[in-house]
């Protein structure tokens, strides 16, 4: 199994198995900043730290082309389809991809289909409104997220910076604490809903954490 995007993982860990379908506590909007830090770690957009006149770290294009098709269709929705290749701050290019259809979830839950990681059946509400459903087809992918991030939080170890980053995003989404087991206990599931919340708030300066205030306050920025 390759490597899950953190936009797939946000997802597998969205989706309520009951109702098959995304869950209604899940927040969309972390989806474009999860494809904009994907598009960093794939080496599609390059990183420039430090703090510009629009408040915060910048992504520039690198050239790279991404294999995978979400990652694609984000690139090209934010470089205007390769015309612009200036740099942006963090916040502005999520704020602009969460505009565009490339910045929802069906590229992410798409290549999870196509990975026989997730199976879709798709129906037709009332006859008219087309929805779909998601069962995992292969649990195994969710059970080893599940398994790692409850992990971090039980015990004292430190969340690296792709971890760090999606327990902050689930943490500020108030989902930290479904990825804990049913079998833990009240106390050790307060500590650990705790941790959740202090990584979130020890990641309050990072760029994407930012980014993702910047998206939910529908923020338009350049």
């Amino acid at each position: 199994m390759r490597t899950l995007l953190l936009a797939e993982e946000l997802l597998l860990l969205g989706l309520d198995r009951s109702t098959r379908r995304i869950g209604d506590r899940f927040d969309g909007r972390v989806l474009p900043v999860a494809l904009v830090r994907d598009l960093v770690d794939a080496g599609a957009l390059h990183l420039d730290g430090g703090d510009g006149p629009d408040g915060g770290d910048t992504v520039t294009p690198s050239g790279g082309e991404p294999d995978h098709p979400a990652l694609a269709a984000a690139l090209a929705a934010v470089t205007r389809d390769g015309t612009d290749t200036g740099s942006h701050a963090v916040a502005a290019t999520a704020a602009h991809l969460a505009r565009t259809p490339a910045g929802s979830a069906g590229g992410a839950v798409g290549q999870l289909v196509a990975d026989g990681v997730l199976a879709a059946q798709e129906y037709r509400r009332f006859g008219l409104f087309r929805r779909v459903l998601l069962t995992e087809q292969d649990p195994e992918p969710a059970r080893a997220l599940r398994t790692r991030l409850a992990s971090l939080l039980v015990t004292e170890t430190a969340p690296g910076g792709h971890d760090g980053l999606l327990l902050a995003l689930l943490g500020l989404t108030d989902l930290a604490g479904d990825v804990l087991p049913p079998e833990i206990d009240a106390e050790t599931r307060g500590v650990a809903q705790h941790r959740a919340a202090l990584v979130a708030e020890g990641a309050a300066r990072d760029p994407f954490v930012r980014a993702y205030f910047a998206v939910r306050s529908g923020w338009a920025g350049n």
